[in-house]
């Protein structure tokens, strides 16, 4: 998912051409309500088209899970994973099968179903995009105790 901060606050990003579209469940100052090519209205969806200048900041989100020590990618992190108490992790490193019991998927993809209660940490990577491309990426840490809330709370 790609992001931007505008007016300390981030927004959903769509890039088209040169202009940034924002994208907000609630009806922030300029903002207008999304409306479809088809013409159909969307409640408590809104709008913003910005210039690349506009914006403080313009990241690409992506997730790590530690799991026994190691980081892996996650297949998806969302709400679903609550319901379901599991999480899937891939690997592309054969040496996963062995040492963290992960099955082949496909190849050179290996899988695992891990109980959520396993995760030792959630990692949230912040890879700066556009013409923010030449910063340092951010990682924050999302601890055991709170990877229940901190899921709960993502957008889907």
């Amino acid at each position: 998912m790609k992001y931007a901060t505008y007016n300390q606050k981030d927004y959903h990003l769509n890039i088209r051409n040169d202009m940034l579209r924002l994208r907000s469940n609630t009806p922030d100052p300029g903002f207008q309500e999304l409306i479809d090519l088809a013409g159909n209205k969307h409640p408590h969806l809104y709008i913003k088209v910005v210039h690349i200048e506009e914006v403080n900041f313009a990241y690409e989100l992506d997730f790590l899970v530690t799991y026994k020590g190691k980081e892996f990618s996650p297949y998806s992190l969302g709400r679903h994973i609550l319901d379901e108490n599991d999480i899937s992790l891939f690997s592309m490193d054969s040496n996963d099968v062995d040492c963290y019991g992960f099955e082949k998927e496909e190849q050179f993809v290996f899988k695992k179903e891990v109980p959520l209660d396993d995760i030792e940490s959630i990692i949230e990577v912040k890879k700066p995009i556009l013409i923010f491309g030449d910063m340092p990426e951010s990682r924050k840490v999302i601890p055991k105790e709170a990877i229940r809330d901190y899921i709960l709370k993502l957008d889907n």
